[in-house]
């Protein structure tokens, strides 16, 4: 069939005019992306800054994504040095050896170093003070100016912009009054899930009681696994707590067992659990694998060894520990206690002042059956 030429015309019309439409539609799409992108770029530039910190700045948006996702607290410090002494770059390094894994240690620049702690701010002064610590005893030039400036997720917040602006202000408050640290949230103000109502408190350690340890450790153990999360648990038990708890009876054992558990509850992390049992013991659940819960122990057993309790008389003592954890344990809090206290039966038959993990070559049995049997 022909044509037209006024169909021909027609016809070329409508083709030009859904080439038109098509042309204008791509180009505002275009500008779209392009606008989304310089958006993106502005946001990336007021976040993470054009300076030689920059790179510290990417780490804790990074870490500030991760830490969103997983519902966890961290902690954004700023580490002042002064101007004579270690260089940044030899302080980070040292740093790194001290702190944890999970932990970031990243100079900013020639006379500051950020860190990226794995806890809430109100907390951030015991891993601060363990570092300020450290370098005085092994004489770092200029440790006792090191002033720490801290911000936290997510209580000030959770764009790094505003994190790391607070942990500089922070740093300018520290260095203004003389101060170690500043910039940590008040304990009152922090409401952590895991604090246990009061009728769970032991009244001695102010942990979580004994009896109701199971419960507590059960409740913790369902949920680490539910999330896919290694879980381990670690016991501590004061080695020959007995001879002990008679230099005089009650006020020296309670005494010892009162600055054990805030010594302990010093050095485990805040996503970790702590609770009391049996006479010299305690016990931790931790969301790790056992070969991280057993680093974290015997960074505990070789602290405990070395400090002086102050229990009305200078006192040392050691402790000993067993791990066992997921997947070496299968099952519930108190197959996992029955396998951590295996490990630490072993632990005790090799001296003591010591940590064992279990393995399934270790006999399954414990001092006392029918105590387990009652949990």
């Amino acid at each position: 069939m022909e044509m037209s030429a006024t169909e021909w015309w027609g016809a070329i019309g409508q083709v030009g005019l859904v080439v038109a439409v098509s042309f204008v539609i791509l180009l505002a799409a275009t500008s779209f992306i392009r606008f989304q992108l310089m958006m993106e770029r502005a946001v990336e530039s007021e976040e993470l800054g054009e300076g030689e910190d920059r790179m510290f700045r990417l780490s804790v948006l990074n870490a500030v994504a991760g830490a969103r996702k997983k519902q966890r607290p961290l902690s954004v410090v700023l580490l002042k040095l002064p101007e004579t002494g270690s260089s940044a770059d030899e302080i980070s390094e040292r740093l790194k050896s001290l702190l944890r894994a999970s932990d970031t240690v990243m100079v900013c620049d020639g006379h500051t170093v950020g860190l990226i702690l794995d806890c809430g701010s109100e907390r951030a002064d015991i891993p601060v003070k363990r570092l300020a610590a450290a370098a005085t005893s092994e004489n770092v030039t200029g440790a006792t100016f090191w002033r720490f400036g801290v911000a936290g997720y997510p209580e000030h917040g959770f764009k790094t912009s505003v994190l790391y602006a607070r942990a500089r202000e922070m740093l300018v408050e520290a260095e203004a009054g003389g101060k170690l640290i500043a910039g940590m949230a008040p304990l009152e103000e922090v409401a952590e899930e895991k604090d246990a109502p009061a009728d769970m408190i032991d009244p001695v350690t102010g942990v979580v009681r004994e009896d109701k340890m199971i419960g507590v450790m059960r409740r913790f153990i369902a949920s680490e696994r539910r999330a896919d999360r290694p879980v381990s648990m670690v016991y501590f038990d004061i080695d020959q707590f007995v001879p002990l708890a008679g230099r005089p009876a009650d006020k020296l054992s309670n005494a010892l067992l009162k600055e054990m558990a805030g010594y302990i509850g010093n050095m485990i992390r805040e996503s970790d659990m702590l609770a009391r049992f049996g006479e010299g013991g305690f016990v931790v659940a931790m969301p790790a694998s056992p070969d991280a819960a057993m680093l974290a122990a015997q960074r505990v057993t070789h602290a405990v060894r070395k400090h002086v309790f102050k229990t009305g008389v200078d006192l040392k003592v050691t402790i000993s520990a067993g791990v066992a954890g997921y997947p070496d344990v299968l099952g519930t809090a108190v197959q996992y206690f029955v396998a951590a206290e295996t490990a630490l039966q072993h632990a005790r038959m090799r001296g003591r002042n010591q940590c064992v993990k279990f393995d399934h070559t270790m006999q399954l049995k414990v001092e006392d059956e029918k105590h387990i049997d009652s949990l």
